[in-house]
């Protein structure tokens, strides 16, 4: 028998948790002033069906002394047995999922007035009670306000804002609440005992942690991990993340340090490796987005720390001098935020690798914006992309995503001096400091050197206007205008320019979606070509 059924507590000593459920139906037993009618509401596994059981047996056991203090089932008598069992003919279960129709509760209505068989007390537990249809619950309605006195009703619900009002005005409500670490750890402790499993303290936590509040999860964890280990050796931690397909805190850490040393290629090598070693990457991030904030509330000067080894405590305060605090805000957020995203994908690694693309980009910006002063005019080298590099950048009109192969850039079959001309000849005639455009190639493949996106759309860019110290740029798309115009890309352009031409400019840019490419970058076209390059297809 599985481990939650094994150990499924039969009294209310046994419980664990929900100490207000249990001492309020204790108390109504005690002094037999109980209702006909109750109402559990929580989330799944927090004991509902469970409690309405034991509470069941209690009102019908009897060898159970009457009195103040008295309200545990023996567990001994008949009655008791029987419900234990799941036998007894006067404990029924109804799943309102399945049996959730008009006609269902009409028969309910036809049998609830016969006496018990053998009890005293006739109890119906209807499970999911929300998923009754209205219909349904009008055809309760009567019978729930004005039962047999043979009759209690015990339902549960995970939903209780679906359960009509006219239900929740005839019956007794208590709320269920998720299990903390601490009770479920409680239950696992108890439960490894009796089962004579060796398992670490640390392991133990993970697997109160892993069944998110409920109950009967952690024992479906536990047996799961038990029944996977040899006899009698010691479940650990590393076992448990194993068996679960979950990344090793190892890996979160060495993940952390990869960003914060803006290690693009190691940083998709890691999500790609846990991707193929069968890690589950919604479990990763979260791990890693607890870590993050731990790292920044460090930084802020408060210690959370007391969970974590004396080894994670050293690598979360030398992490924490390795990133500015609004960085790691903003990197907690994007991970966050990209949870719903992993789960959905049909690409798990996919949105890790857009934040990871991201973050290093603006490494990338600012590593070359304070290099960029220390090199000589002469270095103009090209690089080529050896991995494939996603980024998805957007704002609430457009989200686009570009790719870097190992292709050159369109910028070399593109020359942007020749679609410069027309717009050349309107800013001749003005006065003022004025940029020479046939330099605008060379600005372009300083650009190269240094950002690869950036160059390519400035390769799609046309000069619209080079008067009074300004450069403007027409873009034919919003996107890349947006792209170019952000204060961090635009600062390096306009010292790119600077460095080639001798002179500082100002640079703005414009959409004009009238503009005529040969090639544009968003073109199914081109975006073919690529693909087909990234994966040497014909």
């Amino acid at each position: 028998m599985v481990l939650y059924r094994k150990y499924r507590p039969q009294k209310f000593a046994d419980i664990v948790g929900q100490e207000h459920v249990r001492k309020t139906l204790a108390n109504s037993l005690s002094n037999g002033n109980f209702s006909h009618g109750y109402l559990f509401s929580g989330p799944r596994g927090s004991g509902k069906t469970t409690i309405a059981r034991i509470f069941a047996k209690s009102l019908n056991c009897t060898g159970r002394p009457l009195g103040k203090n008295s309200y545990e089932p023996c567990g001994k008598c008949s009655s008791c047995r029987e419900i234990t069992e799941g036998k007894s003919l006067d404990i029924i279960e109804i799943d309102a999922a399945s049996n959730r129709g008009i006609d269902e509760i009409r028969e309910l209505r036809e049998k609830i007035r016969f006496a018990p068989t053998k009890s005293q007390y006739k109890v119906y537990i209807i499970d999911e009670i929300h998923m009754l249809t209205k219909e349904a619950f009008n055809a309760l309605l009567k019978t729930l306000e004005e039962p047999p006195k043979h009759a209690v009703f015990v339902m549960a619900t995970t939903e209780p804002q679906k359960v009509l009002p006219t239900i929740l005005s005839r019956v007794q409500r208590f709320d269920f609440h998720k299990a903390t670490v601490e009770e479920i750890e409680t239950l696992l402790k108890r439960v490894s005992k009796l089962e004579k499993l060796k398992i670490q303290p640390e392991a133990m936590k993970l697997l109160a942690q892993l069944s998110f509040g409920a109950y009967r999860d952690s024992l479906s964890l536990l047996d799961q991990v038990s029944g996977t280990a040899e006899t009698g050796a010691e479940i650990t931690t590393k076992k448990v993340q194993e068996l679960l397909g979950l990344g090793s805190d190892e890996s979160v850490f060495e993940f952390i340090d990869v960003l914060s040393r803006n290690d693009r290629t190691k940083a998709f090598r890691l999500i790609s490796d846990l991707y193929f070693q069968g890690v589950d990457l919604e479990y990763f991030t979260t791990k890693l987005v607890e870590v993050l904030r731990k790292i920044a509330l460090f930084k802020l000067g408060e210690n959370q720390l007391f969970d974590l080894t004396r080894e994670q405590q050293e690598k979360v305060k030398i992490l924490s001098e390795s990133f500015e605090i609004d960085t790691l805000m903003e990197m907690i957020e994007k991970f966050i935020l990209s949870i719903p995203k992993i789960k959905s994908a049909n690409l798990p690694q996919l949105p890790l690798e857009m934040i990871v693309y991201e973050i290093t980009a603006r490494g990338d910006e600012n590593q070359n914006e304070n290099s960029m002063l220390g090199k000589s005019q002469n270095n103009n080298a090209k690089s080529k992309i050896e991995d494939l590099t996603l980024q998805s950048r957007g704002d609430a009109s457009s989200e686009t995503l570009v790719i870097r192969t190992k292709s050159e850039s369109r910028l070399d079959r593109e020359p942007a001096v020749e679609r410069s001309v027309h717009y050349e000849e309107r800013s001749a005639a003005r006065t003022g400091k004025t940029f020479d455009v046939a330099l605008w190639p060379k600005v372009v493949s300083e650009t190269k050197a240094y950002n690869h996106t950036l160059a390519a759309m400035l390769g799609d860019a046309v000069i619209s206007d080079t008067n009074d110290g300004k450069i403007t740029l027409a873009f034919k798309f919003k996107f890349h205008s947006d792209v170019i115009a952000k204060k961090q890309n635009s600062q390096i352009i306009e010292k790119i320019i600077e460095k080639v031409c001798g002179s500082s400019y100002i640079l703005s840019c414009l959409v004009d979606p009238n503009l005529s490419l040969k090639k544009p970058l968003d073109s199914e076209e081109v975006l073919v070509e690529d693909i087909s390059e990234i994966f040497e297809l014909e």
